[in-house]
């Protein structure tokens, strides 16, 4: 359970804040642009699971709560969450349903 939340900010937007991580520094820690970790968080653009699971390692959280905090924005945006098969950097964590 989060420390706070911000209800603007996203559920993945709060885990982050919560490890004490501003946004560009967590980007910059996963060599991730700026705007990629933007499109990540607001649940825009899939996210590998390779890079769920070094935001879990990140911010020091199961992955499980990551994969949920994922789905739960997606859900709130109306996205349909298929599982996923491998845990390499290259394969995404969810997709977009056809």
């Amino acid at each position: 359970m989060p420390r706070w939340t911000n209800e603007n900010r996203s559920p993945l937007g709060n885990i982050r804040a919560n490890a004490g991580y501003s946004r560009e520094t967590a980007a910059n820690i996963m060599k991730l642009s700026l705007s990629t970790m933007v499109r990540y968080e607001a649940g825009s653009s899939d996210i590998p699971i390779g890079i769920a699971e070094e935001m879990a390692v990140l911010y020091q959280v199961p992955f499980d709560t990551i994969r949920e905090a994922i789905k739960t924005t997606k859900e709130e945006k109306g996205i349909n969450i298929m599982g996923h098969r491998s845990r390499s950097r290259n394969n995404n964590l969810n997709h977009q349903s056809e």
